[in-house]
C-alpha cells in the first residue's frame, strides 16, 4: 500500500486528488494539509510514501515546504502547478530542491495522477543542486558499482580503455525523463564552455517548461543555453534543449529540425530521445557521444542501438544516481553502453573526452 500526503490550501483541490486517489485499491490516503507547516509536521508523523504539493500556498510556499522536507524527512514529492510562465519556474525551483514530478492542475485526472504516484514511490531522492566546481578532477573517472544493474555478460572498462580513444566529438546527445531539471542543474554548469561540440538534449516536458528551463539553466552554466529553434545552426559550446511538444532531430550536419509529436505517431514520448540518437548517429557516426539519463520507460534504446552500429560512444547515468532507472537501465541491460557514470562525474567526463589534448 502506497501511503500519500496530500497538501493544497484549497478543499475543492484536496478533496479531487482524493477522489481520484481512491479509485486505486494500491493508494492509501493517510492525510491532507493545508498549509506548509502542517505538511512538515504530518510528514515527520505520518512519514507518507509520496507527497502531493501545492506550490503556492499560506506562511511558506510550496518550494519552501519542498526544502524543508528534503532536509528533515527526505520523500519523494510532486508538485501540483499551474500551466503559466511563472507556474513552470516556481515548478523547476521545486525539482531543484528535491521534489521528483509535477502534474498540471489542468491535467488532474485519475490516469495521469495514479502513474505519477506509482512511479515516484520507487524515486530515489537527489537533493539540490549541486552547482559549483567539480569535486574530482578531470582526470579522474568514478564508475558507481554498488547498486548498479550489471547485465549477463557486462564487463566494465577501464580508464585505460577510454582515454586511449583517438578520436573528437562533434555532438553530444543527451536523452533524459523524470529527474532531469535537477540532473541537468548539476551537468551542465560543470561543462566547460570551450568544449568543441555542440549539445542537444531531448527532455521529456511539455512546451510551457522548456523554455523557463533553458533559462534557468544559461544562468548557471558557462555554455550557452537555450531552447532549440527549427532550422538554426548548432554551434560548439552550447546547449539547446527540445521544446516541449515537438521532436528534435540532426538530419544535416549542425542543422536543427523540429517536428510535430503528430509526425512520428509511433513514438510515445515526445521529444523522442531515440529519434535524436539515430539522427545524430547518421550524421556524426564516431564523432557523435550519446548519454542516457534517469528517466522512466524505455524511450532511447532504439536509437542507442543504432547508434552503437554507428559507432557513436553511449554512456549511461548509473542506477544510484537515477532517480528513476528506467531509461539507462534499458541501455545497460542490453550491454550498449561504452561506460556507466554516477551523475557527480558525468560532466567531468564529457570535459575529458571533448578537451582532450
Amino acid at each position: 500500500m502506497i501511503k500519500v500526503l496530500i497538501v493544497d490550501d484549497s478543499s475543492f483541490i484536496r478533496v479531487r486528488i482524493r477522489t481520484l486517489l481512491e479509485t486505486c485499491s494500491e493508494i492509501k490516503v493517510i492525510g491532507v494539509a493545508r498549509d506548509g507547516m502542517d505538511a512538515l509536521r504530518k510528514t515527520l508523523v505520518l512519514k507518507p510514501d509520496v507527497i502531493t504539493m501545492d506550490i503556492n500556498m499560506p506562511d511558506i510556499s510550496g518550494i519552501e515546504t519542498v526544502d524543508l522536507i528534503m532536509k528533515q524527512c527526505p520523500t519523494p514529492i510532486i508538485m501540483v502547478s499551474s500551466l503559466t510562465y511563472d507556474g513552470a519556474n516556481e515548478t523547476l525551483e521545486a525539482l531543484e530542491k528535491g521534489a521528483v514530478d509535477y502534474i498540471h492542475k489542468d491535467h488532474l485526472n485519475e490516469k495521469n495522477l495514479i502513474e505519477k504516484i506509482l512511479i515516484a514511490k520507487d524515486a530515489k531522492i537527489n537533493i539540490g543542486t549541486g552547482v559549483g566546481p567539480a569535486k574530482k578532477s578531470a582526470g579522474s573517472l568514478i564508475h558507481d558499482t554498488k547498486e548498479i544493474f550489471t547485465p549477463v555478460g557486462f564487463k566494465p572498462q577501464t580508464v585505460t580503455d577510454l582515454t586511449n580513444r583517438h578520436r573528437t566529438f562533434s555532438i553530444i546527445g543527451i536523452g533524459i525523463s523524470t529527474g532531469g531539471p535537477s540532473a541537468l542543474a548539476k551537468v551542465l554548469p560543470r561543462i566547460s564552455a570551450d568544449i568543441p561540440a555542440s549539445i542537444v538534449i531531448a527532455q521529456h516536458m511539455p512546451s510551457t517548461f522548456t523554455k523557463p528551463l533553458a533559462e534557468r539553466l544559461n544562468r548557471i552554466s558557462r555554455l550557452t543555453v537555450k531552447e532549440a529553434e527549427h532550422g538554426e545552426k548548432l554551434m560548439p559550446g552550447h546547449a539547446y534543449i527540445c521544446p516541449g511538444g515537438k521532436h528534435i532531430m540532426i538530419e544535416q550536419k549542425d542543422i536543427v529540425s523540429l517536428y510535430s509529436k503528430e509526425s512520428f505517431a509511433g513514438h510515445h514520448y515526445c521529444p523522442s530521445a531515440s529519434l535524436l540518437m539515430s539522427s545524430i548517429s547518421r550524421i556524426y557516426a564516431d564523432n557523435a557521444m550519446c548519454i542516457i539519463m534517469t528517466g522512466m520507460g524505455s524511450d532511447g534504446l532504439e536509437g542507442i542501438a543504432e547508434a552503437k552500429k554507428k559507432g557513436s560512444y553511449v554512456i549511461a547515468q548509473s542506477e544510484s544516481s537515477s532517480v528513476i532507472f528506467g531509461m539507462p537501465k534499458a541501455v545497460i541491460s542490453n550491454n550498449l553502453q561504452d561506460e556507466i557514470l554516477h551523475l557527480d562525474d558525468i560532466a567531468d567526463r564529457i570535459n575529458e573526452l571533448c578537451l582532450k589534448e
